[in-house]
This record gives C-alpha cells, sequence and structure tokens, in this order.
C-alpha cells in the first residue's frame, strides 16, 4: 500500500510559531513604541531649532524684524516678516507653517513671540517677547527640551 505525504504544518507546530511570535511581540511592543515616542519628539524639535535659524537668517536678509511665533494650542510656529520695498507693513509668511500636531505630542513654550532685528540679534521691540525660551516637546514619559538665550543663540 502506498502512503501519500501530507503537505502543511501540524496544529502543534503552528501553536508553538505562534506563541513564539507572541512572545517577541510582547517584549519588543514597548520598546518600539518608547523609540517612536522619542523620534516624534526628536522630529519636532529639529523642526524647531531650523525654524529658529530660519527667522534669524530671514531677519538679516530683508534688513528688518522677523517675527517666530509659537501657538502651543495649535501646536505650530511660523515665521513673518515685512516684504514690502518701502517697510509699510506688508507681511509674509517665510516658508511653511510647522505643525506638530502628531498623536500624542505636547508642546509647551515659555514664550509666543520671538523677534530678531536686522543683524539676526533677539528683540523686544513692540509686542516682541524676550529671546530667552524654553519650548518642551513631549510624548508619554519622552521629552525634548530646546533652550534659546536672551540674545537668540540655541542650546540644545
Amino acid at each position: 500500500m502506498l502512503e501519500t505525504q501530507r503537505r502543511g504544518f501540524t496544529m502543534i507546530e503552528t501553536i508553538m510559531v505562534l506563541t513564539l511570535v507572541s512572545i517577541v511581540a510582547a517584549i519588543g511592543g514597548p520598546k518600539l513604541s518608547a523609540a517612536l515616542q522619542r523620534r516624534t519628539t526628536a522630529s519636532a524639535a529639529d523642526q524647531f531649532v531650523l525654524t529658529h535659524s530660519l527667522a534669524r537668517s530671514t531677519a538679516l536678509r530683508y534688513g528688518r524684524v522677523a517675527q517666530l511665533h509659537v501657538d502651543t494650542t495649535g501646536k505650530r510656529f511660523w515665521i513673518d516678516v515685512d516684504t514690502s520695498a518701502n517697510g509699510v507693513g506688508q507681511r509674509a509668511t517665510i516658508a511653511n507653517v510647522r505643525d506638530v500636531s502628531g498623536d500624542g505630542l505636547v508642546m509647551t513654550s515659555t514664550r509666543a513671540l520671538l523677534c530678531f532685528d536686522a543683524r539676526g540679534i533677539a528683540s523686544t521691540s513692540g509686542s516682541c517677547e524676550s529671546g530667552d525660551a524654553t519650548v518642551i516637546f513631549s510624548h508619554g514619559a519622552t521629552a525634548d527640551t530646546v533652550a534659546t538665550t536672551a540674545l537668540g543663540k540655541v542650546l540644545r
């Protein structure tokens, strides 16, 4: 009599593989989640540092006060500057409004409006606030802090 060979996996083999996959997922899941949270906060902090630098260089380029707006409620920040030829107040947003309102990301700041004069130095003229700001991006137990000095330099 000929025996026929069956192809496939037995139920015990399938259960063993699923058990091993479950154990690996249970061990690696929290570490993966923490790594994603770290990347979220670091990315938002990096975007803020780049925008801060762009605000300073925009002030130098136009020779006018550039404003860095920090909207913690909307979790966004942007730059605007007077781009008119004669300085009559025609303000334009430079680059894009940076929106960091990702899932679970919290943004706090000690300042809402940072300004830079034509030399790229922090200014307190008009409604501008002092350049020494602290902006914190947090997600769960992970946080990234960007601090700036009174002269407008970034400390990270």
